[in-house]
């Protein structure tokens, strides 16, 4: 379980059939071995290598991953959002955007970017069927970002970008046309699945 609050950029090194390699930040190879969860741009993935000394990271990525998300489409020198999952006794302190479960739904894409004042707005766009999971002044993660969306009309929606948010994460390399990973909040799923089953008149 991730918070949606990124922590570092890493990049892609390499790409060889499923097996992924990154750069990471030593500091995130001092707290994780093989097995460990990681977020990136969103993805919940697990650590198969890890070499301290290059700072390198070493993911398995699955046929169903590379199809949800824009991990496939990576290439080396690609920048992307890290997260370390949280750690048993943290949700207290340490809950600082929603609950992210790296289980991406859908890939997104960016209609518009805007400036303004000193904020960015980016409007992205999703499979319509995914517009029941959209609330307006709720919660969504965008590469792993955990964002609010608001003017939602079917499956897209806009988001406000702080300029902290804007600096620290690859939202400022993404243009006109970027696919982002989108993850819907796992609250709303819950409640629409909830309701769908004692809806009587659903087909």
């Amino acid at each position: 379980m991730f918070t949606g609050a990124v922590e570092d950029i890493g990049d892609l090194v390499k790409a060889s059939g499923s097996r992924f390699t990154f750069s990471v930040p030593e500091r995130f190879l001092d707290t994780m071995k093989i097995g460990s969860s990681i977020s990136i741009n969103g993805a919940c993935l697990t650590a198969v290598s890890l070499e301290n000394k290059r700072e390198h990271l070493s993911v398995d990525v699955s046929p169903e991953t590379r199809s949800k998300t824009n991990i496939g489409n990576l290439k080396p020198g690609d920048k992307v959002n890290l997260e370390l999952p949280l750690g048993i006794g943290e949700f207290s302190n340490r809950l600082d955007g929603h609950l992210v479960q790296g289980h991406v739904d859908a890939l997104g894409r960016i209609g518009k970017i805007q400036k303004k004042r000193n904020n960015y707005l980016y409007r992205i766009s999703t499979p319509r069927k995914f517009s029941n999971y959209l609330v307006e002044k709720g919660a969504v993660a965008v590469d792993g970002i955990s964002l609010t969306p608001y003017q939602v009309t079917g499956g897209t929606f806009t988001v406000s970008v702080i300029p902290h948010t804007y600096e620290n994460t690859t939202l400022k390399l993404k243009r006109n046309g970027s696919e982002v990973n989108v993850e819907f909040d796992v609250l709303a799923k819950y409640i629409r699945n909830s309701v769908d089953k004692t809806n009587p008149y659903r087909e």
